[in-house]
């Protein structure tokens, strides 16, 4: 379970960071009548016999069987699956997953679906999954939706971002998803 929680914690991290822009380095003068620079050397290979290198160890066939198995179960109108950040109930932890479905060939009609996952005996469980049927009724595409870093004191929270363009419009509209553990959602129109 620690492993599922770190993840989702590394995922809504890196999220959250903005896209770090780089400006072109200025061209070097060309040098009259010197040699060639050397080659930088190739990155070095990470040594497992290091102190402190860990190698992963390969899946067992039973794990990557299990893999292909759910990869090839995976039904095509399901467009979107991510885990979105942890939650947390007393004693009980896990993450948030968010899942979304969209008919073939068709531009409008997206079904969301949220779900709490947690672990049992090793294995991932999902305990709760509630659909967002408004989404559904959105006139308009989804083009992206991201979440929001929790308040402080509201971690086990769940805030997303929806940007919806609608089908007689160019611009998108940004809609909010806020989930707490064991309550209704509110979904609509962004508020700032």
């Amino acid at each position: 379970m620690n492993r599922m929680i770190r993840t989702a914690i590394a995922m809504t991290y890196i999220a959250s960071l903005p896209a770090l822009a780089q400006e072109p380095a200025p061209a070097a003068p060309a040098p009259q009548d010197s040699a060639p620079a050397p080659a930088p050397p190739a990155p070095a290979s990470p040594d497992v016999t290091q102190p402190g290198a860990a190698a992963k160890p390969a899946p067992t066939p039973e794990q990557n069987a299990e893999v292909m198995s759910a990869i090839s179960n995976l039904s095509p109108i399901i467009g979107d699956v991510q885990i979105v950040g942890p939650w947390v109930e007393g004693e009980r932890n896990g993450v948030w997953r968010t899942i979304m479905t969209q008919a073939l060939g068709e531009t409008k009609g997206s079904r969301f679906f949220f779900q709490q996952v947690e672990e049992r005996e090793g294995k991932p469980v999902v305990v709760a999954s509630t659909e967002v049927t408004e989404i559904a009724e959105v006139d308009g595409a989804i083009v992206g939706y991201r979440a929001d870093a929790p308040a402080e004191g509201q971690e086990s929270n769940l805030t997303l971002f929806f940007d919806i363009v609608p089908l007689d419009g160019e611009i998108s509209e940004t809609y909010e998803l806020f989930v707490a553990p064991g309550q209704p959602y509110r979904f609509g129109p962004a508020s700032n």
